[in-house]
């Protein structure tokens, strides 16, 4: 990306561009859902806690409902083995059996069912352990789920590069959605990309993209970290066709306190080349009114405007001050 004085697209260059290997680079933004593992077995119960920790929530609702009507089935079914064990229970009626294993596995006990034969108080007992056990640990599995920080944080959908101030730089913007701010922010940004090795081998390499202010001590509203396209930079010299080529992006990630929680918070993006914009840059969305309180205005969090448009809105309203 050499510079000049308002560039369009990047600049032209000869770097040779990898062949054979599309689209992986999308792996970065979407998630490990879309890697296609060959030769590992990635099996429920080999990382349960892994597995329930981070399913959807339909899906641990549901999984968890399947699994306690499932344990209740097979335990009705045992005491149904021996129907006269259990006093207040019509002969035969699974439904009363059912509702018992319930109330066993749930240590609640109503006392209108009660076992009375050495084969169902076995049951029972097994079931009882049981019980506590599984509530222990969804129990435990829900409180995780709840307590696992998270960082509300928006990104920007696009990425904009844009010639200002006599440097050629990239802005990405990034917002806190939270009252509360995140403290001791880092911000770390890197060029992935393949590249073919001298022996012919096609790898994923991460360049990192030095930012102008990398450290943000208090993230309150929004904060647009910029990286200066120069000559040390991997973008520079770079065109666009051998970034597309490349399967590059830009990968950004956030690291924070969170100061109502006190736990460290991360984020991360990921910007294709598609998602590039030329010549814009971010339109303001904090604003300080008569009364001195800041708004912030998250509805323009992804509006930009080209530079003329700036320069055109700066003299209306220069037109609009009293001599």
């Amino acid at each position: 990306m050499a510079q000049h004085a308002a560039p369009d697209r990047p600049a032209q260059s000869d770097t040779p561009a990898p062949s054979g290997v599309t689209n992986t680079h999308r792996l970065e933004d979407n998630g490990h859902d879309t890697i296609v593992r060959v030769g590992q077995v990635d099996r429920i119960w080999s990382d349960f806690y892994h597995h329930a920790l981070t399913a959807p929530w339909s899906t641990f609702f549901y999984g968890s409902l399947l699994v306690y009507v499932g344990i209740n089935l097979l335990f009705a079914v045992l005491y149904m083995m021996d129907s006269q064990g259990i006093s207040g229970t019509q002969p035969h009626s699974f439904a009363d059996f059912f509702f018992f294993s319930v109330q066993t596995l749930s240590t609640v006990g109503y006392g209108g069912m009660i076992p009375v034969s050495h084969t169902a108080n076995l049951i029972a007992t097994v079931e009882v352990l049981g019980g506590m056990m599984i509530n222990a640990l969804a129990t435990g599995l829900i409180f995780a789920r709840f307590s696992r920080p998270r960082a509300r944080v928006m990104f920007s959908h696009k990425a904009l590069i844009l010639w200002e101030n006599s440097q050629l730089h990239l802005d990405i913007r990034i917002a806190n959605c939270r009252r509360s701010p995140i403290l001791s922010v880092d911000v770390e940004c890197a060029l992935a990309r393949l590249i073919r090795t001298p022996a012919g081998r096609v790898v994923r390499q991460f360049d990192p993209l030095p930012l102008q202010q990398a450290h943000v001590p208090v993230l309150r509203f929004a904060c647009t970290p910029t990286h200066v396209i120069d000559d040390s930079s991997p973008l520079y010299g770079m065109t666009e066709a051998d970034l597309s080529a490349q399967e590059a992006e830009i990968i950004v990630s956030l690291t924070g306190t969170d100061e109502a929680s006190g736990q460290t918070v991360f984020a991360r993006s990921a910007y294709g080349f598609d998602r590039m914009l030329y010549n814009h840059r971010f339109v303001d969305i904090i604003n300080a009114g008569p009364d001195g309180r800041i708004t912030v205005d998250y509805t323009r969090f992804d509006q930009t405007e080209s530079p003329q448009d700036a320069t055109a809105d700066v003299a209306e309203y220069l037109a609009d001050q009293p001599d």
